[in-house]
């Protein structure tokens, strides 16, 4: 098989992309997020499909689908392939993930259809033409990125397949599955002396009963005359019960029958009590209701007084006036006239200072007479204005005072006539209830206390009218309970039949027996349950002497049934043994096989290992069960892959893939290989014999490398000449440019003389650490 494309109609990143391979080895190359592990899980999900849940899907299942869905888009999730079988046919592989289901086409021939051939689940596992199944072709040929060491993990799930490939003359018998179904037989037809419902178990428990049965044969005749002495005795018993149950019944009844009297006389008084037909009851609570509410509403309305002195708009218009004197005193100009004396005084200094200087006294005398005069004159024009200031703010303040006091009492006059006004309201309202209560009581409409006192009335009137109505009602109740759906004429015959009942029983008893019945004339239910129970004692003991006389064996056929069982049992634990020794011998074989597929493997790894491993490790062995590797070193000494250095570690298992994808294969099919950078952990010299080795297989079968490496990627470029191998390089999905046409030769010229270098490295290294 290989795969000749690969198309993503709506597979994570592409859409209607495909990717062409060659039959040999295919390099595919491209940095991170050029969509390589995409690519990669398109090739092995066109090819095997996914499973198809039969409850909630697993956490796997969920990581697969939040990376692998259509990154852009809703609905369409689906992606194809064309592979070429070993003989000859092209099928076109088309998986709709979406719907889980899935075809297998002839690529050639439109009419051809496959899908039933490889139907794994509803969805085409194209692996099964190799022989293998999804499980197998991912822990084997399909390895992804960084899980090189998971073919440990699938070990169990490969077990079938690695021992049909081991024995190729019978693919579908294994020594394996003949353990299986010799353990499922003998766990179905014979089981173990611990399995309570398996024949062999049974077939013991069977030999003890029939000894069993023979014993109890010899004491049967004994019993079976203790049984009827003991039958004989409960009858006596049952005739006991029955005579205390029917004198305490015939008690029982003289009481019903006196009740049944008693109940017809009171019929007959509730009769004439009421007659025939039940009270008539008037529907007035609504009516009450008003009646009740108006006559509360006048009895709670409030009779106010009339607020006197001064009203709210008298009181109002006083503050108006105020308030426009306060506003003239504001904007008029206040005024004003200076202290006389200090005037005078001023003007005589003036006089004094002219006189001076006329006398032509010193300037100072001049000086100081003219400056205390002008001094004394602004003092007392200053003086003269500062009272008039302060006379005007004295009247400004009173009048502001008058208008506060003037707003309280507006206030407060407005609250009284306010409340005067809700008063008066509350009190007109309640008029026109008690006006609307009477009117529909039908009462004569008058003054307000009249009407309250006539509505008191009508109140008491239909309280007494209801306590009649109540008490008629009960009456009925009472009657209609007595009747309980009879009429009087059946109650009048009920009582004379309970009368003819009890009168009948009594009769039955003597009056011992129901003197004696008094103490329990209470307790029927428990004597009819005592006599139950008595009956039912002596209908089982009657039940179990029959059936002891039917069941009594003779001592010859229980000796017939212990011999037959105790044959039955022996055979059985011979066919026992027959088995034990059968599967003794199958696991001999099964051994074999697995030391069949040990030398196939080993022989495999051995023939890649030198190589791969610098010549550090040529020998190794191989766990069939659990896949684990052990390798020899240069001393002799067997070490576990697992505890080497991790990427020898990984290397092992590459191999080790490799060697499984050769033997596993149906015969004449060859398995390609899909390897997620497989050289992703190893140094220069084992990456060159690593894909050297990959190359070398790629003669035989498919094999398709996807990688990040620059060096892997030169390797290609000089290596995988012709039209049988190819180098593709990757780009961005998301990119604008292509990628460069002509290769950067320096990395690969710098491939080629380093690896000698390297190898020669690690060799010096392997020999210090024996872990590397």
């Amino acid at each position: 098989m290989r795969f000749e494309s690969v198309t993503a109609h709506a597979f994570g990143p592409f859409r209607n992309e495909t990717l062409t391979l060659a039959p040999g080895m295919n390099i595919v190359h491209g940095a991170n997020e050029s969509g390589k592990s995409s690519w990669h899980a398109a090739l092995q999900t066109a090819l095997c499909g996914v499973k198809r849940p039969k409850g909630a899907q697993t956490r796997q299942m969920r990581e697969f689908e939040q990376r692998r869905r259509p990154w852009r888009g809703t609905g369409e999730w689906d992606v194809g392939t064309v592979i070429t079988l070993a003989d000859d046919r092209r099928i076109e592989l088309r998986q709709d993930l979406a719907a889980k289901s899935g075809s297998a086409r002839d690529a050639d021939i439109a009419t051809r259809d496959y899908s039933t051939e490889i139907d794994a689940g509803g969805m085409p596992d194209g692996s099964r033409w190799l022989g293998l199944d999804r499980v197998s072709f991912l822990n084997t040929a399909c390895v992804r990125q960084a899980e090189m060491l998971a073919v440990r993990e699938g070990a169990a799930d490969l077990q079938s397949v690695l021992q049909k490939a081991a024995d190729k003359a019978d693919m579908d018998n294994t020594a394996g599955e003949a353990l299986q179904l010799l353990a499922e037989f003998r766990r179905l037809q014979i089981g173990s002396t611990a399995a309570p419902t398996k024949p062999l178990r049974r077939a013991r428990a069977a030999v003890s009963a029939a000894k069993d049965q023979l014993d109890r044969a010899h004491a049967d005749f004994a019993d079976h005359l203790g049984k009827q002495r003991d039958v004989q005795r409960l009858e006596d018993a049952v005739a006991e019960r029955q005579r205390q149950t029917r004198a305490v019944q015939a008690l029982r009844a003289d009481e019903a029958a006196s009740r049944a009297g008693q109940r017809l006389q009171r019929v007959r008084e509730l009769n004439r009590s009421i007659g025939d037909g039940p009270p008539i009851v008037v529907d007035d609570a609504a009516l009450a209701d008003q009646v009740a509410a108006a006559v509360a509403a006048w009895r709670n309305a409030p009779n106010p007084a009339q607020p006197i002195g001064e009203t709210c708009a008298e009181l109002t218009r006083q503050r108006a006036g105020l308030a426009d004197e306060k506003a003239r005193i504001e904007g008029a100009n206040p005024r004003w006239r200076p202290a006389i004396g200090s005037l005078l005084a001023g003007l005589g200094l003036l006089a004094a200072a002219a006189w001076c200087f006329a006398a032509q006294l010193p300037v100072a005398y001049v000086i100081g007479a003219s400056a205390a005069g002008l001094g004394a004159v602004w003092w007392a024009i200053a003086t003269g204005r500062r009272k008039a200031k302060q006379a005007r703010k004295q009247q400004l303040d009173e009048l502001a005072q008058a208008i506060l006091g003037m707003e309280e009492k507006i206030a407060r006059r407005g609250e009284a006539e306010s409340a005067f006004g809700a008063a008066m309201a509350r009190r007109e309202d309640a008029g026109q209830e008690l006006n609307s209560a009477t009117a529909a009581a039908g009462l004569p409409r008058s003054v307000p206390d009249e009407q309250v006192a006539a509505l008191g009335d009508w109140q008491t009137t239909r309280r007494q009218r209801l306590a009649r109505t109540a008490e008629q009602t009960q009456q009925w109740g009472e009657l209609q309970g007595l009747l309980a759906g009879l009429s009087r004429v059946d109650i009048e015959r009920e009582a004379v039949a309970k009368r003819e009942e009890a009168d009948i029983l009594l009769a039955e008893c003597d009056q011992a027996q129901l003197r004696a019945a008094q103490a329990h004339v209470h307790d029927l239910a428990a004597l009819q349950d005592a006599e139950q129970e008595a009956r039912k004692r002596l209908d089982n003991a009657r039940g179990a002497l029959d059936q002891f006389a039917k069941d009594m064996a003779s001592v010859a056929d229980a000796e017939d049934d212990f011999h037959a069982a105790k044959r039955q049992s022996e055979q059985l634990e011979t066919l026992d043994r027959t088995l034990a020794t059968t599967a003794e011998f199958l696991e001999h074989a099964q051994e074999r096989v697995h030391r069949d597929m040990a030398r196939v493997l080993r022989s495999t790894l051995q023939e890649w290992l030198p190589g791969t491993t610098a010549g550090r490790y040529k020998e190794c062995r191989v766990d069939p069960q659990t896949l684990a590797v052990e390798v020899r070193d240069a001393q002799g000494d067997w070490r576990d892959a697992d505890l080497l250095s991790h990427g020898t570690t990984e290397q092992i298992y590459l191999l080790l893939r490799l060697a499984l994808c050769r033997h596993l294969v149906a015969e004449g099919e060859s398995c390609p290989l899909i390897l997620d950078d497989p050289v992703n952990a190893c140094d220069v010299g084992r990456r060159q014999s690593i894909l050297e080795t990959l190359l070398a297989i790629s003669a035989s079968a498919q094999v398709i490398v996807f990688t990040h490496d620059d060096d892997v990627l030169d390797w290609g470029r000089r290596r995988l000449l012709g039209d049988r191998n190819k180098v593709i390089e990757l780009t961005n999905p998301d990119a604008s440019k292509p990628p460069p046409e002509q290769p950067d030769t320096r990395l690969a010229d710098r491939f080629t003389m380093g690896a000698a270098a390297e190898a020669a490295e690690a060799n010096r290294l392997a020999q210090e650490d024996p872990c590397v």
